[in-house]
């Protein structure tokens, strides 16, 4: 039955009227069951705890105050503000109280507000009573006890009585009226019997301690008995009730909320349902169109994807009927073979042919096309200009309806480029990108190629290791283009002097391997060898500078000295090695000696690297003694190592290697920590301890930031830097002598000393000893081990103690063994000595009997 245009109307109209309704009623009942605010309910009950904590604390601070635990009223005047401003704060109550609920919330307010003012009144007469009670009680025991001790009178020991009395009455909350009473009798006697004139300004003094004590007290109780704590217990629960009716009636304002929203929830559903029953419907009615359209876009997109395939690819492609005859190609394809469509259509692929490839070729591929539909493989065509390219062609079958072959499809890449980068890889592969020698891996294969060829031939074999010398100061001053220029060249010079058959190969960074196959006897091998090493020494034209690099070389021969690879090339590297250690620029042979040295050297700095985690390292200290006297003062810390195999190391065998390492700086870091804590313990001990000299590498100089690791040691031990002494060489301080004259500066504001060690043995300059704020100077043991009668030594000895002298250091010489290198010494005016006369380097516990020894000297 269908509904006229008025019914519709109207319908439409109740609709809308019903919806305005429930809409009203939705957004008062929202409003009404969110209009208390549970913040401004915290902030009110917070502020009521405050008032409350606040309150309390006042009448605390009065009764501290009045025991005297305070002394002033700091504390009662801040809880006294804050009552203030959280009585302020109560009087704004909040907004969702009803009038019927405010009026006796603003009641109980009003009279905790009066209450507590009274209560600020008391405790302000209580502060002014309270600070003239003070004063009497401060001053009545000092006075009453300075006239008790300056003079004697008859009442004197009635007065003493009183006023202790009356002193600890003072100090109760709540006197007794009667010891009161007896106090004034007491107090009115004492004034008529008289004493010394000071007398009456004491007695004025208990008077007021009488007078105000009990005024005072009846303040303390009645602050303390205010009602202000019932009075507020009163508003928090006037507070509570009203809050929790207005609760209720919210709660009761969400539950009809929510009856109301289901309902429109429940409508809202009813519409969906329809809605959706609607659209379904018209989803069925378009599905077929949709379908119809999709299936003829689809159709249309492939036929331009396939076009553009076609047309587009950067593959070459061509396409033949079954009689081979080309009927398409596309715009790659003349592109590589530099045909145009016109010159190869209706013609077969065979005027491609370079004419590589044989019948046999043509014969399998055609044979794989009929049997199984495809082909793919590498094949050499001719362009149109005549020349040669290879391609990577596919070739697929199209079959017709009936199943017989149709049509061929042809797709090929020009791999000319990839052919080329092949070639460049596999040379980058084995030969070095910057001489453009043959590397480690082509080398190897050299190796091995030679070693085959020697064993069928019943000949040697030569392999020279080659590394030039100090080639790292070049790059490190000219810059590394220059030292890549000098490699090219040294490259080129060991080109010319091989044979064919040898092969020169670089292994790395400035070190070249000769490969020399099929000798007839070693020295053959020497004689390239010297060759080379003569032509790398020849000067270099680099950057405008004439260099001169030298080569040191070691040689290993096969099969004596090994017969793989990595032992030929491990031998002649340690071979090389043993050359650079004789001097340089020369050549070693491999040697069973070499190999037990390189081996026990590798073997010891292997274990060094674990010595300072399992312990090992050890202090030795020998004693300075005074020159004139022959008392200690003052050791050398000398590093031993206790190996867990080979015992006791000494420093000549591991410091070398723990240069080379880089572990100097942890060993020598190591050995200041163990100076500066056997120093604390001996200071701890009550020893008479000495300062202790440490070495310093010149690495260690170098590279670590000294004086700041000297401080920071030092603080954590709690020492003084006069008992820590550094040993530094001459040869270390002129590496850099700016830079160590600013160390040695830093370190002199430290109160470090320093001194010069092995003094004669390097420079010897007067310019760098004003240079330097050193301390002390050693003369080195060579020296004094050869004074005897006469001699030039022992002049030489003499002028560097007066020198030293001149320049107001202190001299020390090292070695002294005997009587007559001391006596020596004392005469020409030397001031320490340090040699095995007077001590070996000892052990912690044999040096702490030293010191101990000593205290007991200077004790007698």
């Amino acid at each position: 039955m269908s509904l006229s245009f008025a019914e519709l109307r109207a319908h439409r109209v109740w609709k809308v009227m019903l919806l305005g309704i429930l809409t009203a009623l939705l957004t008062w009942l929202f409003f009404k069951a969110d209009e208390i605010s549970s913040k401004a309910h915290d902030n009110y009950t917070r502020t009521l705890r405050q008032f409350q904590r606040y309150d309390e604390q006042v009448a605390s601070k009065v009764v501290a105050s009045h025991a005297g635990l305070v002394q002033n009223y700091d504390g009662m005047a801040f809880y006294l503000a804050r009552l203030r401003e959280a009585g302020q704060h109560l009087k704004s109550l909040p907004p969702w109280l009803s009038e019927a609920q405010r009026q006796p919330i603003e009641n109980a307010l009003q009279a905790l507000i009066r209450a507590e003012e009274a209560k600020a009144l008391d405790i302000d007469r209580f502060q002014r009573a309270n600070a003239v009670l003070r004063n009497s009680k401060l001053y009545l025991p000092r006075a009453a006890d300075a006239l008790l001790a300056a003079e004697e009178w008859p009442n004197a020991k009635a007065f003493g009585n009183f006023v202790r009395h009356l002193v600890g009455i003072s100090m109760t909350r709540n006197p007794d009226e009667s010891e009161l009473a007896q106090l004034r009798r007491e107090l009115q006697d004492l004034r008529t019997a008289g004493g010394p004139p000071a007398l009456q300004g004491i007695l004025v003094h208990a008077e007021i301690l009488l007078e105000q004590s009990p005024v005072v007290a009846t303040l303390v109780d009645h602050i303390v008995k205010a009602p202000t704590a019932e009075l507020h217990d009163k508003l928090m629960r006037s507070y509570q009730e009203a809050y929790r009716t207005a609760m209720a009636a919210a709660s009761y304002h969400r539950t009809l909320l929510y009856a109301i929203a289901m309902m429109l929830l429940g409508y809202a559903l009813y519409a969906v349902f329809r809605i959706e029953r609607d659209r379904r419907a018209l989803r069925l009615a378009h599905a077929d169109l949709a379908t119809r359209y999709e299936a003829q876009r689809r159709a249309e997109g492939e036929l331009r994807l396939y076009g553009t395939v076609f047309t587009h690819a950067t593959e070459g492609m061509l396409i033949t009927d079954a009689s081979s005859r080309i009927v398409a190609v596309n715009p790659a394809f003349c592109a590589i073979t530099g045909y145009a469509p016109e010159d190869v259509i209706g013609k077969t692929p065979a005027l491609l042919n370079s004419g590589r490839q044989g019948e046999d070729f043509y014969r399998n591929m055609w044979q794989s096309l009929l049997q199984i539909g495809q082909w793919q493989g590498e094949i050499w065509n001719r362009r149109k200009d005549g020349g040669i390219y290879p391609e990577w062609l596919s070739i697929a079958a199209v079959p017709d309806e009936p199943g017989e072959s149709g049509h061929f499809i042809g797709v090929f890449t020009d791999i000319s480029e990839r052919k080329q980068s092949e070639a460049r890889i596999h040379h980058l592969a084995h030969h070095d990108a910057l001489t453009g020698l043959p590397n480690r891996l082509l080398l190897e294969d050299r190796i091995e190629q030679g070693m085959l060829k020697s064993k069928r031939m019943h000949r040697q074999m030569g392999i020279i290791f080659i590394d030039l010398d100090r080639f790292k100061n070049i790059n490190d001053t000219l810059g590394h283009a220059v030292g890549d220029e000098l490699l090219i060249q040294a490259a080129q010079r060991g080109l010319h002097v091989l044979r064919e058959t040898d092969t020169l190969c670089r292994q790395g960074g400035d070190e070249f391997v000769v490969v020399l196959p099929e000798l007839d006897n070693g020295q053959d091998a020497a004689h390239v060898c010297s060759k080379l090493l003569s032509a790398f020494c020849q000067p270099y034209l680099l950057a405008g500078h004439e260099l001169t690099v030298s080569g040191s070389a070691g040689i290993a021969l096969y099969p004596e000295d090994g017969e793989t690879v990595s032992e030929l090339l491990r031998k002649a590297d340690a071979a090389m090695y043993r050359a650079k250690e004789e001097g340089r620029n020369t050549f070693c042979f491999f040697s069973a000696e070499i190999s037990t040295a390189t081996l026990g050297d590798l073997l010891l700095e292997n274990d060094l690297f674990g010595a300072l985690d399992r312990q090992e390292l050890l202090m030795y200290y020998q004693p300075k003694v005074d020159a004139g006297s022959g008392e200690i003062v003052g050791a050398e810390a000398l590093i031993r190592w206790q190996h867990h195999e080979r015992g006791l190391v000494p420093p000549e065998q591991f410091i070398r290697l723990a240069e080379e390492n880089g572990l100097i700086n942890a060993i020598g870091e190591w050995a200041i920590r163990n100076v500066c804590a056997q120093q604390r313990a001996w200071l701890d001990a009550g020893l008479l301890v000495v300062p202790v000299a440490v070495n310093i590498s010149a690495l260690q100089f170098a590279q670590q930031d000294l004086p700041n690791m000297l401080a920071h040691v030092l603080a954590d031990y709690g020492l003084p830097p006069q008992l820590i002494e550094l040993e530094l060489t001459e040869s270390l301080l002129m590496r850099n002598s700016a830079r160590a004259a600013l160390v040695l500066e830093t370190l002199r504001r430290m109160h470090v000393q320093v001194a010069l060690d092995d003094f004669g043995t390097g420079y010897s300059s007067l310019s760098y000893l004003r240079q330097f704020p050193l301390h002390a100077l050693k003369i080195d043991r060579s020296f004094v081990s050869q004074i005897d009668e006469n001699g030039e030594p022992v002049r030489l000895a003499s002028a560097i103690i007066a020198m030293a002298h001149e320049l107001d250091l202190v001299v020390i010489a090292e070695g002294v063994e005997n009587e007559v290198q001391a006596n020596y010494l004392v005469a020409h005016g030397c001031d320490h000595f340090q040699g095995y006369l007077y001590g070996r380097p000892q052990a912690v516990e044999e040096f702490g009997k030293l010191l101990a020894n000593r205290q007991l000297g200077s004790a007698a």
